[in-house]
């Protein structure tokens, strides 16, 4: 997720985050106390969690007797407020699910991305079994496996809580048995890997939401990809990088600057079976031994990894990616893309006034729509920042054409969304010569089809609109649609 900096306390939290997260963290030990932390009050005890019983909830308030955000370490040596511990009894013989959650809606005008939560489970010897923390999601969640008999204890603490209303639920359920239904399975073969159950991930698409045309400092966007703190909003909806196109600078661009940009923040949900998990070379072998790096121009393509419900993997091409020295960091083309269009004389979509193709440059889980539910819902793998940045050792699964080596690892977990809120850099339409009027945005997933995923051919690329309306100086929100109730437009359609 890209969000606001509420300031430079953020800032510092984020960077302490940095020492402690482990990226794109599915086979990571965990980071926390080795063993249960002390607590200055006692923990509060949850229902046992039996083979074939319904979850085991509970929630918790984040107080804060003060209007100023609140600060944490990420890893509690010592439980105290904003710190809780709860204790459950488990008697399950399977693998085991522990979630929270914000209460408040992350498609609405409360969510605050600056609330951190962190999340630590213990087995019943006090040991640290599993572990998630970080600022930008909406929740946490970890699968402990294999459980034992006993009594376990969760941690739930916060890293940085901007909003003085931060409150959370929580659960411990059963994940499905090891043998997926026949419908989340994929018979074929990739990358020389033939299995009858590849697990693939489904891209679903989310109305853009939180449109603006101003709010922005007119200044160069960050590395960090969030711009300076300002405390009041400013009529400028471009960063000066946008602004002349430095990004990939013309003559044109110079010449033509872009004045007015559409922002919208975006949603892309994970709602298949298996993980969308990306790697970006870093520095690594093409098929004939040579080095290649993508840093350099010509030479970034990324793979996609995709998972068998038995736990083996392949790798395949899933497209290019680039690496922008004004931000510091990569970019995955072609995970989605936004068009404007004017309204037909019946209302539909009509003619394209403008697009964008969003450069996802820092795949993660986010928006947690999975949680509380028996469908798409997994233990969060992708905490973005710095894990999109920070490269890792990488080995090809054996028999594929994999190339192994140093990659920077990205992706999306099953449940998980990615969100990029208003303010990102390079998320917008230019909308310099666009007239007051309707129109429709569309976003459109999997643009390129450079993304494997299943659902069959209705989910190859989906799409959801949101109408709005433009003045010279504002933009409002008429309606939107979405899950599956849009159907992608042709982009060489007249209207």
């Amino acid at each position: 997720m890209r969000r606001r900096a509420g300031g430079i306390v953020v800032a510092a939290a984020a960077a302490l985050i940095g020492l402690v997260c482990w990226p794109a963290a599915a086979q990571s030990p965990p980071v926390g106390p080795p063993t249960v932390p002390p607590s200055a009050t006692p923990p509060t005890a949850l229902k046992p969690l039996t083979d074939g019983g319904l979850p085991v909830t509970f929630s918790g308030v984040i107080a804060n007797p003060t209007p100023l955000p609140l600060v944490d370490v990420p890893i509690p040596l010592v439980c105290v407020n904003p710190c809780k511990e709860f204790t459950f009894l488990n008697q399950s013989t399977e693998p085991f699910l522990v979630a929270i959650h914000n209460t408040l809606d992350l498609h609405s005008d409360n969510f605050n991305a600056d609330d951190g939560f962190d999340l630590y489970v213990y087995d019943p010897s006090g040991k640290l079994v599993a572990s998630q923390n970080g600022i930008g999601a909406d929740g946490q969640s970890v699968t402990v496996s294999p459980p034992l008999s006993g009594t376990y204890t969760i941690v739930v603490t916060i890293t940085y809580a901007e909003d003085p209303n931060t409150a959370y639920v929580g659960e411990v359920r059963q994940e499905p048995g090891t043998s997926p239904a026949s419908s989340s399975c994929t018979d074929t073969t990739i990358g020389g890997v033939t299995d009858p159950c590849f697990l693939l991930p489904v891209l679903q698409a989310v109305p853009a939401y939180g449109l603006a045309v101003t709010g922005l400092p007119p200044v160069a966007s960050t590395p960090l990809g969030f711009p300076f703190p300002v405390s009041a909003p400013t009529s400028n909806s471009c960063y000066a990088d946008e602004s002349f196109g430095l990004d990939n600078p013309s003559p044109s661009g110079i010449e033509n600057p872009t004045t007015r940009c559409l922002r919208f923040t975006s949603d892309i949900r994970n709602t298949g079976a298996g993980t969308l998990e990306v790697q970006i070379p870093w520095l690594t072998t093409d098929g004939s031994g040579a080095p290649q790096s993508g840093f350099l121009p010509g030479e970034c393509n990324a793979q996609q990894v995709v998972f068998t419900a038995s736990g083996t993997s392949a790798v395949r091409p899933a497209g290019t990616c680039e690496f922008h020295p004004e931000h510091a960091h990569f970019h995955y083309k072609n995970l989605v893309s936004f068009t404007l269009y004017n309204l037909n004389s019946t209302g539909g979509v009509g003619t394209q006034v403008g697009s964008a193709l969003k450069e996802s440059f820092c795949l993660s889980d986010d928006d947690y729509f999975g949680y509380g539910t028996s469908g798409a819902n997994g233990p969060r793998q992708f905490v973005g920042q710095p894990g999109c940045n920070v490269p890792s050792q990488v080995s090809a699964p054996s028999g594929t054409s994999g190339s192994g080596g140093v990659q920077v690892v990205e992706g999306m977990s099953p449940g998980w969304g990615d969100v990029y809120t208003w303010d990102t850099p390079d998320q917008y339409i230019d909308i310099t010569h666009v007239p007051a009027g309707t129109y429709d945005l569309i976003e459109e997933t999997n643009p390129a089809g450079a993304i494997l995923v299943g659902g069959g051919a209705t989910q190859q690329q989906t799409c959801a609109l949101t109408q709005l309306q433009l003045t010279a100086t504002t933009v409002k929100m008429l309606s939107t649609s979405g899950a599956g109730g849009v159907a992608c437009p042709d982009a060489t359609a007249a209207g």
